[in-house]
This record gives structure tokens, sequence and C-alpha cells, in this order.
């Protein structure tokens, strides 16, 4: 839930990314190449525009009504306002999160809604992901060949937890195995 908190700063960000494309890096408006390009990135537009608030908006609705609460109307500016629907529908949701983690049948869809979205802010706004790759995991399955998954670590993470477990097979790696297998693996 933490990365739904950041939302509101992520789409003022995005204000940044609203400035015109230049040359043949932008999009054409329509199929033919001579056609001029359109200002600005669709995805920044689609993202600016609802694609942030709407599905989270959604959720919030169905939680509503299962929670019996009083349904939200958003009518005159606050309609027009992105901003503060995403503000309000991302407080609802972080002072929630305990009861979507334990009641909210949803819950798996909204995690996904959430890490989807972060993903197409973080793209547009160029963040990479930190992850280092560590190599191919080399745990053998039942079967006698090699899961062949990247072990990736954040180096962010660290601190919190030495471990790194693949991502396929589940396999977890404690820090001396898999500071051996990285060795193991550039030899």
């Amino acid at each position: 839930m933490s990365e739904v908190a950041k939302f509101p700063a992520r789409y003022k960000e995005l204000e940044n990314e609203l400035l015109p494309s230049k040359g043949n890096q932008s999009e054409r408006v329509s199929g033919s190449g001579e056609s001029s390009p359109i200002p600005v990135r669709l995805e920044t537009l689609n993202l600016r525009a609802g694609a942030m608030s709407i599905p989270l908006m959604e959720h919030e609705a169905k939680m509503r009504e299962i929670r019996h609460e009083m349904k939200i109307t958003w009518n005159g500016d606050r309609r027009r306002d992105e901003l503060a629907r995403i503000i309000l529908t991302t407080q609802y949701i972080v002072k929630r999160s305990e009861w979507i983690h334990s009641e909210y049948g949803e819950a798996d869809k909204l995690a996904t809604t959430i890490i989807t979205t972060t993903n197409k802010i973080k793209m547009v706004l160029g963040h990479k992901s930190e992850d280092i790759v560590l190599g191919k995991c080399p745990t053998i399955s039942d079967e006698g060949r090699p899961c062949g998954a990247s072990l990736k670590v954040n180096p962010t993470q660290l601190e919190s937890s030495l471990e790194v477990k693949c991502k396929v097979c589940n396999t977890i790696w404690t820090s001396d195995k898999w500071r051996l297998l990285g060795r193991m693996l550039d030899a």
C-alpha cells in the first residue's frame, strides 16, 4: 500500500512530462509518416486524465458498498479535479489497508492495479529498476533441469533482508549462498 500513497506526488511529477514532444521522438496523430507529432506522449495524458484514479475509485466504490459506507458523488469542480480524486481515493485505501488485506475479496486485483499503474508511471518518468541480476538460478527441478530464472536483488532492500528468492521456483538463497553463487557464475 506504500506505493498507492505516493500516487498524488507521482501525479504532480507527471506534469513535467507534459512538455511538448520533440521531432521524431513523439507519437504521430495518424498512421501517415507525414502527419505532425502530437505535443505530448499519449501515456502521460492517459495517466493524468483518469488512468490513475478511475481503477482505484472503482475499488473504493466496491469497498464502500461491502462496508456499508456512504457513496462518494463527484460533482461540479470536484469531478474535474483529478488530483483531488487521487488524493481522496488513495487516503481511503491506505487508511483501510489492514481491512483490505484481511477482508476485501478483490485485494489481489487491487494490488495488480496498483503495481501496473506504478510501473506505467515509472516508465513515463524514466525510472528504471534498481535490481541487480546475480545470475541464473541453478536449482534443479524434479525433471532434472535447472530453473534458469534470473536471480535479482534490490540493493536498497539489503538492510531489511539478506535473502534472495527465486520468483520461479521459490528457492530462497541466504546471503552467503547467493554471494558464493555469484562468484561461481562469474567463474
